[in-house]
């Protein structure tokens, strides 16, 4: 069952370990040298962020010169909110965005909060939204969590599937990968220091 967006309050962002973060607003200057890499990655003309959190990566590529987006499940974050442009949502329902909006949509440790029999209406919604290219993070089964407390790992981290398995789930929904850039954002130097908690997938309508 996933967790209700109370359940993403200020305990889970700022809780001194009890529950996810250390501190979530300490995550800046991470966040942005990820935005900065991936805009050099893509170029996109313009980005959806969902599941952005505080939307640090949403104001970084602001400040490079591209229009950003924010969409968040926690009404608590987005009052914690970096920049104007970041609303309260959900991946299952972008309906207020139409088709091919977004050159690229972001996804970073997202999908792992949806339950799996969701999982097909958010993937479906990230893809049909974007242009080009989805990005994701998804924590894998198997993997050091980069939130881990005590071996416990994230709670609402409800869907943890091995690697394999969500190459199948983006094979059975025919979605075509881009895995030039899978690549070099797996072995980017970030990626490798970071050791990040799973892997990173492209998903491509080119």
């Amino acid at each position: 069952m996933q967790p209700t967006k109370d359940f993403y309050n200020k305990d889970y962002f700022e809780g001194k370990n009890t529950i996810a973060y250390d501190s979530y607003a300490r995550a800046d200057g991470l966040l942005n040298t990820f935005a900065t890499w991936t805009n050099e990655l893509f170029k996109p003309e313009n980005v959806l962020d969902v599941g952005c959190a505080y939307g640090f990566v949403v104001k970084r590529f602001q400040e490079l010169g591209i229009p950003a987006t924010g969409v968040e499940y926690s009404p608590y974050a987005v009052s914690r909110a970096v920049t104007q442009e970041i609303i309260e949502g959900d991946v299952r329902d972008l309906s207020r965005f139409k088709d091919n909006s977004f050159d690229l949509v972001i996804g970073t440790e997202l999908l792992e909060h949806i339950p799996e029999d969701d999982l097909f209406k958010a993937v479906k919604e990230l893809h049909r939204v974007t242009k080009h290219w989805v990005f994701l993070l998804i924590c894998t089964a198997g993997s050091g969590h980069i939130e881990s407390r005590g071996g416990k790992g994230d709670p609402s981290h409800i869907t943890m599937k091995p690697r394999w398995w969500w190459e199948s789930l983006f094979h059975r929904l025919d979605l075509k990968r881009d895995f030039p850039k899978e690549d070099f954002a797996n072995n980017h130097q970030q990626s490798r220091q970071m050791k990040w908690a799973g892997r990173f997938f492209v998903l491509s309508k080119e």
